[in-house]
């Protein structure tokens, strides 16, 4: 166990954080706490100390700051892979959510959270405003997302319409062939047409396409295209499905083949 002293200075302090439960403290929030308590030092001054033995932790971004409280005995971070999302989410106030992999993760679909976490954007504005650390996309659900690891998800049907939205930003599809069933099962029937409603022909054939093994309920209701849509980059074909007009160069398994999980 790693002891931290605790200057009497700054002793209020940490009482405060202690009390308030807080997780991510940002400047302001550590500036209103110092006000309340009549402590004139500069927030910033007050954060480098407490950050020198071991009660605030770095999160990668400037002016947010883990609270690492006794409980934990010593400076561990409590917030694990969603550290740095959570971080940006307190200090930016962007609009964003995990997906893909890292949604399957956080709601204990997948058993592996990815290297780098997966985050759909709202828009390419929020997309700007997240770090180099995050794999980011751009993808604004119609569903509100839910909150899992202390940050937003993508609901099931979300993460089954990005998929189908933008196929080649899934990171590793044979990875996703684990976790796709189990997903593919919670999804919400009504909910998946409604994250597909108003959204380009092409994602609505790639989503059939690709649920027509394990949820034909679903697939079932997906108007059938009319015309040619392409699953991956325009290269040799791994497969062709005439029921759907999809030219697939991208999946390493056949969809058609995948047992119903509903």
């Amino acid at each position: 166990m790693l002891t931290r002293s605790i200057p009497p200075s700054l002793a209020p302090v940490v009482e405060q954080l202690e009390l308030e439960d807080a997780r991510l403290v940002t400047n302001a929030e550590l500036a209103s706490i110092l006000d309340r308590l009549g402590v004139r030092t500069a927030p910033r001054t007050v954060a480098m100390r407490l950050r020198e033995r071991g009660w605030l932790l770095a999160t990668g971004q400037r002016g947010v700051w883990e609270f690492a409280p006794a409980s934990v005995a010593g400076p561990h971070s409590r917030s694990g892979p969603t550290r740095l999302l959570r971080a940006v989410i307190a200090r930016e106030g962007v609009s964003c959510a995990l997906t893909f992999q890292a949604a399957a993760w956080a709601t204990g679909v997948a058993g592996r959270v990815p290297s780098r976490l997966e985050v759909a954007a709202a828009s390419r504005r929020d997309a700007q405003r997240l770090p180099d650390g995050l794999d980011v996309s751009v993808f604004a659900p119609r569903l509100e997302p839910i909150v899992a690891k202390g940050v937003p998800v993508l609901r099931p049907a979300s993460v089954l319409v990005h998929m189908a939205a933008v196929p080649a930003r899934v990171r590793s599809w044979p990875s996703a062939v684990e976790w796709l069933p189990e997903l593919a099962a919670e999804a919400d029937e009504d909910e998946v047409l409604l994250e597909l409603d108003g959204r380009p022909a092409t994602a609505s054939a790639r989503m059939g396409y690709l649920l027509q093994g394990l949820r034909p309920d679903i697939a079932h209701r997906i108007e059938a295209p009319v015309s040619k849509t392409w699953f991956g980059p325009r290269r040799t074909l791994l497969r062709h499905d005439s029921q759907w007009q999809v030219a697939d160069t991208l999946l390493p398994f056949d969809p058609r083949a995948l047992r119903a999980v509903r």
